[in-house]
């Protein structure tokens, strides 16, 4: 027996697939007039980025990273504070150890006025949970087809998870915004822990974010990477 379509039963089971996807968002965190400021990037409709013109990011030694938020847009879930806690932290992390690569991370008390520092701020505004329950049931049907002969395209994990977020640096003096970001990222079907682990591919579009932010950085003359 060749198997070439879904059963109805399967298709019920695969239906939520369009509720976990992430996008661009447009929340009260950055300033308004930024938003305008952005554009989509061309092959990269995740990101929308806005950049100085003439920005030089080499005259910037330090760096002061405030603490990620968690700022919710409307259809973002509700997150326990325990669970915002730690995806928030875990965003400030992988923010400070990209940023770290090209500036000298400090906190706002060793600032003083901030001359010649980056100050970086972040949130987080909507996020989506892996659930294992659902993504389990296309790795089900592609085992039983196998075993009857036959073979399903591949389904991508109906819950696998992701975040959106918005960051901008700011000259930590004038406050004049430097850079600008707002991205998101869904969990890609290769990734499979994220498929099992609740927040993984949350964590994943945290990393990536904040290696956006570093490229950007250094594509306006940033310091080259420590150690290379």
């Amino acid at each position: 027996m060749r198997i070439t379509a879904y059963s109805a039963p399967m298709m019920a089971l695969l239906a939520p697939t369009g509720c976990a996807g992430q996008n661009v968002t447009h929340s009260d965190f950055l300033p308004e007039k930024t938003y305008g400021d952005m554009t989509p990037q061309k092959g990269h409709v995740d990101d929308h980025i806005y950049v100085k013109p003439g920005l030089d990011a080499s005259k910037y030694q330090t760096a002061v990273i405030d603490p990620v938020t968690w700022h919710p847009v409307a259809n973002a879930p509700h997150l326990k504070p325990e669970v915002a806690a730690r995806m928030t932290n875990a965003f400030t992390a992988e923010i400070k150890k990209n940023i770290g690569k090209i500036y000298t991370v400090v906190d706002a008390s060793e600032c003083g006025a901030c001359a010649n520092a980056v100050h970086i701020r972040a949130a987080i505004t909507n996020i989506r949970r892996s659930k294992w329950y659902y993504n389990a049931i296309p790795v089900v049907a592609g085992f039983a087809a196998g075993a009857a002969g036959g073979g399903l395209p591949p389904i991508p994990p109906p819950f696998p998870g992701g975040a959106s977020e918005e960051l901008i640096a700011v000259d930590g003096a004038t406050g004049e915004t430097l850079i600008a970001i707002a991205t998101y990222n869904n969990g890609m079907p290769w990734n499979m822990m994220g498929q099992w682990m609740p927040y993984l591919h949350a964590k994943r579009a945290f990393h990536l974010a904040s290696e956006l932010l570093l490229e950007e950085l250094k594509k306006s003359g940033a310091p080259p990477l420590r150690g290379k």
